[in-house]
């Protein structure tokens, strides 16, 4: 009896310990999860979304070529940043679609991108255009070119109607296709009605190589895209490929359609104005010789140009945020 008196003693230790220890665990998680929800670093973007808590500033980055090809492009950038403000920065390459998402879920606290996309993100969540890439030789100007083959038959833009094309994406790509969609319905071509296929493709590299290979007719690029390919041994020559009705100006590259402004850098709503203010002075005062420059094939920062003619573009093809003011 008083064995069996023992054992239960002793299981009723064992129970309330159990018990001590689950109410513990519950009060515990309950108050981390009050702890979290009440964490005040965490700055709203808009009425729906939280940006990023931690120190690290996070750099979004569009994507053309590859994300290799981003990182060795603009990782030296963000470590001489690291360095001037003694602050780690995070690199997150974007994609055409989720530069918006990321935007839109604050998670970056700054972006870089083609003009058009940034317009239409600063027209969906107000982010502040800060700079302008400058670039060698062309300044903060680029374009869009339309090239076909060498010995195609396609002389004019009114020899289009019919023809097989690429671009890089509808909505969202600059002087990869909208800047080009633009200039044909300005000449009376409508691409979507008058080609005989248009299709997206993701990689301008391909896009020129189709062309050359006669996978498709028409090719919609950038100014300077060639040159690039030729310089990486990825095209044999220039004279492989023709460019449609070339603008008659003074600018580096040949180029079809009219200028526009460079890539921005921006700032995403709720970063704070410290930090926006410190890495504007860094990018606008880094050393002309400095190799990160050199990597992003960038020749300097200047301050933001003025956009008005991508709002124009927007919201007359009626692109993403074009009923957005």
């Amino acid at each position: 009896m008083v064995k069996n008196l023992v054992i239960s003693t002793i299981y009723q230790q064992i129970i309330n310990l159990l018990t001590g220890v689950s109410i513990a665990l519950i009060l515990g998680l309950t108050a981390c999860e009050k702890k979290q929800s009440a964490n005040p670093s965490v700055i709203p973007v808009d009425t729906s979304h939280q940006q990023v808590s931690d120190n690290t500033v996070r750099v979004g980055v569009l994507t053309i070529d590859s994300v290799d090809s981003v990182k060795q492009r603009y990782q030296p950038l963000l470590n001489y940043l690291s360095g001037v403000i003694n602050r780690p920065f995070s690199l997150v390459p974007v994609t055409q679609e989720s530069q918006f998402i990321e935007v839109a879920q604050g998670n970056l606290h700054f972006t870089t991108n083609n003009p058009l996309a940034a317009v239409q993100i600063r027209r969906l969540y107000d982010t502040e255009f800060l700079l302008t890439h400058s670039r060698p030789q062309v300044g903060t100007k680029f374009g869009g070119l339309i090239i076909v083959r060498s010995d195609s038959n396609i002389y004019k833009l009114k020899d289009l109607p019919g023809k097989k094309a690429a671009c890089v994406a509808f909505q969202t790509a600059a002087a990869g296709c909208t800047f080009q969609i633009y200039h044909l319905l300005q000449n009376g071509i409508d691409p979507f009605l008058d080609f005989s296929s248009f299709v997206e493709n993701k990689s301008q590299d391909k896009i020129v190589q189709d062309v050359v290979n006669g996978n498709i007719d028409v090719g919609f690029i950038r100014t300077g895209q060639l040159e690039k390919m030729l310089n990486q041994g990825l095209l044999e020559n220039l004279e492989q490929l023709r460019i449609l009705e070339s603008a008659k100006d003074k600018f580096f590259y040949t180029h079809t359609t009219e200028l526009y402004p460079e890539w921005p850098i921006a700032a995403v709503k709720g970063t704070d104005p410290q930090l926006v203010a410190v890495v504007t002075d860094a990018l606008l005062n880094i050393p002309a010789n400095h190799p990160a420059l050199a990597a992003a094939k960038i020749e300097k920062f200047l301050p933001a140009e003025d956009y008005g003619s991508l709002d124009k573009l927007i919201e007359t093809l009626r692109l993403k945020s074009w009923d957005v003011k």
